[in-house]
């Protein structure tokens, strides 16, 4: 059934372009909902700061990051910022990601 007050988390995956490789890597990360008035905050706020702290704010999780000892990457904000510096896509990968899945757009297949 329809819930008129979205659940406060949603999870998704995300495509993140890998140098050299043919296909993108797929994690899944969890994003805090935001309503209209909310997400319209959110970018108007997010003009003067970096990346990290934008999405600091609406990632409360994510899953399928290995750390280099083939380990689980747990989700932190020291974690996604070496995620950010390592792969130079990964923010607006993820920003898309984001917008694309609240907003409401359709992926292709």
């Amino acid at each position: 059934m329809f819930k008129i007050t979205p659940n406060p988390t949603f999870t998704t995956d995300v495509e993140l372009h890998v140098p050299g490789e043919d296909k993108p890597g797929i994690i899944k990360i969890t994003f805090k909902y935001l309503d209209k008035e909310q997400l319209s905050n959110w970018q108007k706020n997010n003009g003067g700061k970096s990346v990290l702290e934008a999405l600091e704010q609406i990632i409360t999780g994510w899953d399928g990051i290995e750390t280099d000892d083939g380990g689980q990457a747990e989700y932190s904000v020291d974690n996604l910022k070496k995620l950010l510096s390592t792969y130079h896509s990964a923010g607006q990968d993820i920003t898309q990601a984001f917008l694309s899945e609240i907003l409401g757009a359709r992926r292709k297949n």
